[in-house]
């Protein structure tokens, strides 16, 4: 089964808009349409919104643009229902929806409300209650000649086109199709109505299929030709009917799940990434990837809250390539915690640091608050060369463990005093507040400094020093996100660290953290989470060069956790577009992958604990 091409670009137009094209991903392809209407709440329409537990405003204060009522005219009112044995003589057209459609219009001079009465029997009674009942308020509606705020359309039971004149100009009506209409009568027509299932007898789930396509697109453009607006009832009411009712350019998106739509849509702006930049990847020689050679070198690449859906969605929107997709040897970590099913990055970060699980907050310990002896220390004790970088706080959770033993993350002063003691040769990261703050009358500064350290703060100054002992706190600016403008301060990163310190005959050991991946999950934003996937395999592809370089350098790429849970709702490899949506603002306990390259990269293979991560790697290190 084929099907129609995904959104293409976001912008922003009030709150939020999108752009969305229309055209076809069939072996015959479709032409886009030269119209590509911007979709927000307006387009939102609330679907016989009176069966919601609040109606109107319900959606109203959701921001819909849209609220459909039925109505039966009984006894000079127009009572509001489904059905003429469910009607309720306090449930009035007038009190639910006009007079508070009113109020809240004249409220707010810049909103804007589409009101369609389904009229079910009797519509010269209807319309003539209903016309009186509008009319004291003319003033704010929709005319001909006149914007409004409130615009009136009449569906169901309603007069012939030729009759339309004999209404005042403010009474709009859903077209009879085909529009078979005057001038002067389509004047008075603002939509045209279809029930779905008569063009398809799609479910909502996947996409649709191409002679479903076909006749749904060749409709849409037929009413869009005739100047009208589009909607249809009696869709799949789940995201994937949404997104192909957008692309297919329909104007109002109906639905009965009033938050679930008004959120969807609402989030659309940052939930959609479009790559720009795409960036070209490493191929590395596989000489040395899974043989028994020696390894003098081992980089571990944590990727913070980096799922496999994070890398999915990097790999789409770079279009098809990422350095990490390169590495072989591949294999899943299960990332819980002593004490929780789900870690955060203290615990997660002191397993593959230091080989035992332990409770969630705590630092370098285990589960009884025992200091545990990291990776990068091992490594100094044998002579090897070391380094942590992180884009992000040096005091924060994933990089403190790999120097500092404290039993809580949010004792910051405490582990970056912990930092002077590790004997690892460069640090580099921000959080530089942390270092300055005096406990027992001394700062972490003074500490680095008095046990030889060179400490600067500039990103600057760390490159252009030499120092065997470095310390780089830069200002937190220098790590935002890539999305604020951070440069390529990873990627420099590395190779100022490979530089100075794999001249050493014994090698070095660096762990490098892309903290920012984490942060993007926690903000839900794809954006972000994107970018720092793309701009941390810029890093992997560096390391994959430098590794095949010298043959004797094993990289481990892994993640501490998940964070977000993100789930994919839609995307186009050639174009580099995803959208995606998140689960959570918090962690996840799915299993991350594992990635490794070259000698005994194979190592890395199989499904085991985050804590055989430091095992494998300890067993080379002391060699």
């Amino acid at each position: 089964m084929k099907t129609e091409k995904p959104i293409k670009k976001i912008i922003k137009a009030g709150l939020f808009a999108l752009l969305l094209t229309a055209s076809a991903n069939y072996s015959q392809a479709q032409e886009a349409s030269d119209k590509e209407p911007s979709y927000s709440l307006l387009n939102a329409h609330s679907h016989n919104d009176y069966e919601n537990d609040i109606p109107f405003q319900r959606a109203f204060q959701k921001g819909f643009g849209s609220i459909e009522a039925d109505i039966f005219p009984i006894n000079n009112e127009l009572l509001v229902a489904h059905s003429k044995e469910h009607v309720n003589p306090s449930v009035t057209l007038y009190s639910t929806y006009i007079k508070p459609a009113i109020a809240a219009l004249q409220k707010d001079p810049k909103r804007k409300l589409h009101l369609l009465i389904d009229i079910k029997e009797n519509y010269p009674s209807a319309l003539a209650i209903l016309i009186k009942q509008l009319e004291p308020h003319k003033d704010l509606l929709k005319t001909s000649t006149h914007p409004g705020q409130l615009t009136i359309t009449i569906s169901g039971s309603r007069p012939k086109p030729n009759d339309y004149k004999n209404y005042p100009d403010y009474i709009y009506f859903d077209g009879e199709w085909p529009l078979q209409h005057t001038p002067e009568e389509s004047k008075h027509v603002e939509l045209v109505s279809f029930p779905f299932t008569a063009y398809s007898k799609w479910n909502g789930k996947g996409r649709l299929e191409h002679a479903d396509y076909t006749r749904v697109k060749g409709l849409i453009d037929s009413v869009h030709a005739e100047g009208k607006k589009i909607r249809f009832w009696a869709t799949p009411d789940t995201k994937s009917s949404w997104l192909a009712l957008m692309n297919l350019h329909v104007d109002l998106i109906g639905t009965d799940a009033v938050e679930s739509l008004g959120n969807f849509i609402k989030d659309l702006a940052k939930n959609i990434y479009i790559n720009k930049e795409i960036h070209k990847t490493y191929q590395p020689t596989y000489q040395s990837d899974g043989k028994n050679g020696k390894i003098k070198n081992v980089i571990l690449l944590i990727g913070d809250g980096m799922g496999l859906t994070q890398i999915y969605s990097a790999f789409t929107a770079n279009q098809g390539q990422l350095n990490l997709f390169k590495m072989r040897n591949i294999g899943v970590s299960v990332t819980n915690a002593a004490d929780t099913y789900i870690t955060d990055s203290a615990a997660g970060g002191t397993a593959m640091a230091g080989g035992q699980k332990t409770n969630n907050r705590a630092i370098g310990v285990d589960s009884t608050e025992k200091p545990l002896k990291s990776l990068a220390v091992y490594a100094a004790e044998e002579g090897k060369k070391t380094a942590v970088i992180s884009v992000g706080d040096l005091a924060d959770a994933t990089p403190a463990a790999f120097y500092a033993h404290q039993p809580d993350r949010s004792m910051e002063p405490q582990i970056a005093q912990d930092m002077h003691a590790s004997g690892i040769n460069m640090f580099l990261g921000s959080g530089i507040s942390n270092f300055k703050k005096t406990l027992n009358g001394t700062t972490a500064v003074e500490l680095l400094e008095k046990k030889g350290y060179t400490v600067t703060y500039t990103f600057e100054d760390f490159k252009k020093s030499n120092a065997d002992k470095l310390v780089g706190l830069v200002p937190d600016n220098e790590t935002r996100p890539k999305i604020e403008g951070r440069g390529e301060f990873l990627t420099e990163a590395f190779l100022k660290a490979t530089q100075q310190l794999a001249k050493d005959p014994k090698g070095l050991f660096m762990m490098l953290e892309g903290a920012q991946i984490d942060y993007g999950g926690h903000r839900n934003n794809v954006s972000q989470v994107i970018t720092e996937n793309l701009d941390f395999d810029k890093v992997i592809g560096k390391a994959l060069e430098f590794a095949d370089s010298n043959g004797e350098t094993l990289i481990v790429v892994t993640a501490d956790h998940e964070t977000g849970g993100l789930t994919l709702l839609d995307g186009d490899i050639q174009s580099g577009y995803v959208l995606g949506e998140f689960s959570t603002n918090d962690h996840t306990a799915v299993p991350v992958p594992v990635f490794a390259y070259g000698p005994h990269s194979d190592d890395f293979r199989g499904v085991y604990a985050n804590t055989e991560i430091f095992k494998r790697l300890l067993k080379y290190i002391k060699k």
